[in-house]
């Protein structure tokens, strides 16, 4: 089980690597690939502390403030305080944020759809039972997650005690 999520993980990120950035036109703002996960990950989430895209995106927290300062300037996102917690800071989505992830979207489609044209339309029905089927395997494994590690946790304490 573990080597065949791997094994979908390289595939998705080699296929990320080698045709996000090249449907991309030129004139398009936000060209790299993290910038655009960053914003289809705050239009999913809705209004996000910058340390939660950082553990999203993989990256170090500065890395994150950098690029949240560009997408900023670009004007694509936000910042403001917590409402419950002003020591906080969210990020949005601006208009033109939400304009540029429905466009992201339109070409990814696009892509696939291209990319896809060559199978029947039973191995592409096939291939997104798949997806729902590996979308609820991975709901399940979120949720039981933290139960897992809470489980863990209370183990190794009563170990030491």
């Amino acid at each position: 089980m573990v080597e065949l999520h791997l094994e979908i993980d390289y595939l998705r990120k080699k296929i990320e690597s080698n045709l996000i950035g090249q449907f991309v036109e030129k004139d398009d703002i936000c060209l790299n690939n993290t910038a655009n996960k960053a914003i289809h990950f705050i239009k999913r989430e809705g209004e996000v502390m910058p340390s939660n895209l950082a553990k999203y995106l993989e990256i170090k927290k500065s890395s994150a403030t950098s690029l949240i300062d560009s997408l900023e300037a670009e004007g694509l996102v936000y910042r403001k305080d917590d409402p419950s917690d002003r020591r906080k800071t969210l990020l949005g989505l601006t208009e033109n944020g939400l304009k540029r992830s429905e466009y992201m979207v339109d070409k990814m489609c696009s892509v696939a759809s291209e990319c896809m044209s060559d199978l029947s339309d039973e191995d592409i029905d096939e291939a997104l039972n798949a997806q729902k089927i590996l979308i609820k395997f991975h709901k399940h494994m979120h949720s039981n997650a933290l139960l897992f590690l809470e489980k863990m946790t209370r183990e190794k304490r009563s170990d030491n005690d």
